[in-house]
């Protein structure tokens, strides 16, 4: 019952993405990193709707001046990105999603990834399976050798630069292809579904993967942090696969080329 409300919610979140008019559009800490007057419109919405679905919870959003820096999440608490790709959303470009978790005590046992423009929802709660429009999904069983990646080269933080495109040279000599889609709870789910293998991002919040994580795991994949576990207390590298093979084999890579980039302080415990 709780999963199909958030659905509902998510998919009405997404109808705004696509309905708003007379968008505007500014900056946060770098040129780079946009937000829109529909970010904040969605993330509003989401409050109001989560917070009422669930009495008492907690909630945290990427939006209005929000920081998961020291975050913890302590019982139940919704960390949601109203839009994941703004960046696509503000250009015109139809490939962004609405990300919602419910994490309890420090772990998603609830994700929803709403994609309007090809009417896509991805959803999981754990110990349930993961499903996309109400069908099963599972990870692929391909090799690295078959495998395609997902990544991103941390435009926020361009010193990091250095590392992601070293790693993703090493990856692009190995695996079959490179997908940069510019949101990460959407490639996170296409791990899920079977269509990718690989994912690295050198510095990601929350709200990015946070929904996607649950979905992920509950569809036979693998993801964790460069601390190790998933944290919600700031940003932090992510890795994640189909395969525990091709995780081990992914952290190798990123370990190996952090060691030559310390420009890029990067903090690797796996």
């Amino acid at each position: 019952m709780l999963l199909s409300e958030v659905i509902r919610i998510a998919e009405e979140a997404g109808n705004i993405m696509l309905t708003e008019t007379d968008v505007k559009v500014d900056t946060k800490g770098t040129k780079e990193n946009y937000v829109t007057s529909t970010d904040v419109k969605v993330q509003k919405f989401l409050r109001k709707a989560l917070t009422g679905l669930l009495p008492g919870s907690g909630f945290l959003g990427e939006e209005e001046d929000a920081s998961a820096e020291g975050y913890e999440p302590k019982g139940k608490v919704w960390i949601v990105d109203p839009i994941d790709g703004t960046n696509n959303y503000a250009r015109g470009i139809p490939m962004s999603v609405v990300s919602i978790a419910l994490v309890e005590d420090g772990e998603p046992i609830l994700g929803v990834v709403r994609n309007p423009y090809l009417e896509e929802t991805f959803c999981a709660e754990k110990g349930k399976g993961a499903y996309l429009n109400g069908e099963p999904i599972h990870v692929s069983g391909r090799s690295k050798e078959n495998s395609a990646v997902c990544t991103a080269w941390c435009c926020y933080d361009k010193s990091r630069a250095g590392l992601c495109f070293d790693i993703s040279m090493e990856l692009y000599g190995v695996c079959e292809d490179i997908r940069r889609i510019g949101t990460a709870a959407y490639e996170l789910c296409l791990i899920a579904k079977g269509a990718c293998e690989l994912y690295f991002e050198a510095n990601l919040s929350p709200w990015d993967y946070a929904a996607a994580a649950c979905i992920l795991k509950e569809a036979g994949g693998h993801i964790i942090s460069s601390y190790g576990d998933l944290r919600f207390d700031g940003p932090c590298p992510i890795v994640a696969a189909n395969s525990e093979e091709n995780l081990e084999y992914l952290k190798g890579v990123v370990r190996e080329k952090n060691s030559a980039h310390p420009e890029a302080r990067v903090k690797i415990a796996f």
